[in-house]
């Protein structure tokens, strides 16, 4: 592919026509060569339409990191309980579970 093919085309669209050959194959470019300057340049939009709108889709369809998750409290939770006193010669065990 000549760069003279497409001497009217400006340095992005012809980049645009080099992506096209890297994407379809040199030989769908034939059609391209033989087409007429206009028709070229409105090929060429056509392309990089729809390139910046399938890029701008796949960026909409990618899913975010994941926020941090925070706790909901910022200081530890403390509790105050009252110690187990139970009754004399009762295991904590035993008391637990309404054995004698």
């Amino acid at each position: 592919m000549d760069q003279n093919e497409f001497a009217h085309l400006n340095d992005s669209q012809y980049e645009s026509v080099r992506k096209m050959a890297g994407i379809f194959g040199m030989e769908a470019l034939q059609s391209l060569v033989a087409a007429t300057p206009a028709e070229q340049v409105e090929r060429v939009n056509a392309f990089d339409t729809y390139e910046r709108g399938l890029i701008a889709h796949m960026r909409g369809s990618m899913q975010p990191p994941m926020a941090e998750v925070k706790p909901s409290h910022q200081k530890p939770l403390r509790l105050k309980v009252n110690p187990y006193e139970g009754i004399e010669g009762e295991t904590f065990t035993s008391g637990a579970a309404g054995l004698p």
